[in-house]
């Protein structure tokens, strides 16, 4: 007893029975059980009647000394009135379909926040796809109420992923600086489906959206928020401002280097005094700006 008490410290899990402990291949494999009498619907959670008993499966836990760890398990099908006949609850993993603990999805959840996907995947020996499905299951066991709500000041912009121009929208709630909802695409029409998700009421309190030039999120701002504010974000603005002082100043050097060459060469080389910052300026290209006009 003392050592199955031990090993049940060793994996840090809550309603959980061990009943021996195995290496089979570079793994420790515990065997485990539900500590509570009656067995519980994976689905609505409520304690139901046996149904059928399913063969043996392993639930991988986090690494010990160098050895990976599993929980394996005959779970047991229940008869619910409300879910039908489904795979029983484990203490260990909420999803019936998922073959990580809990632990270890979250360690993944951290990881991805932190590191690139690769590294993850590396690091805890699980596929690239793997990852992307723990990630969809450990979001809502942590997320606090609609990311949806209050929403008042938003960003749009897209979001290049792969290769071949495939991009994602991506929504961010400006007064708390946070991703609210993302989907794949960047037309007008997925801009709509945000709206269509936020609602009528929740759409009447977006007062600012900020994103690029776009025409088609402007046309979708216009159709589904029509009294909110577009601001366009300072980038996009500030290189059209650039772009057109640079041909400026390339139409200006076309014009006077058959008049008067000299001149032509103290505008060719306003070049980068023209885009730096006032503050950044030397005093050789100080100057020269302060005789432009």
């Amino acid at each position: 007893m003392r050592l199955m008490s031990s090993l049940k410290k060793l994996l840090g899990l809550k309603h959980v029975i061990v009943r021996g402990a195995v290496v089979e291949e570079r793994a420790l494999v515990f065997e485990v059980s539900p500590s509570w009498r009656r067995v519980r619907c994976s689905g609505c959670g409520t304690c139901c009647s046996r149904y059928d008993r399913q063969p043996a499966r392993t639930w991988r836990h986090l690494d010990f000394a160098g050895l990976a760890v599993r929980l394996r398990y005959a779970p047991w099908r229940v008869a619910c009135r409300g879910c039908g006949v489904v795979v029983e609850q484990v203490p260990w993993s909420a999803s019936a379909t998922a073959r990580f603990t809990h632990a270890f999805e979250d360690a993944v959840g951290l990881l991805v926040q932190r590191s690139d996907k690769t590294s993850v995947c590396e690091m805890m020996g699980i596929a690239w796809k793997t990852v992307g499905a723990i990630v969809e299951r450990v979001m809502p066991r942590y997320r606090l109420g609609d990311p949806l709500d209050g929403l008042r000041h938003i960003g749009v912009d897209e979001l290049s992923y792969r290769k071949g121009h495939r991009y994602h929208t991506v929504v961010v709630d400006q007064d708390r600086g946070v991703p609210v909802w993302a989907a794949e695409g960047k037309d007008a029409a997925t801009l709509m489906a945000f709206f269509d998700a936020l609602g009528p009421q929740r759409c009447q309190r977006i007062a600012a959206v900020s994103l690029d030039m776009s025409q088609a999120y402007i046309s979708a701002v216009q159709t589904k928020v029509p009294q909110a504010q577009i601001v366009f974000d300072r980038f996009h603005v500030r290189a059209l401002v650039n772009g057109a002082l640079d041909e400026t100043r390339r139409e200006e050097w076309r014009r006077l280097r058959q008049a008067a060459p000299a001149q032509a060469d103290a505008v060719e080389g306003l070049l980068w005094p023209l885009l730096k910052n006032p503050w950044n300026l030397t005093a050789n290209q100080q100057q020269p700006l302060s005789t432009l006009q």
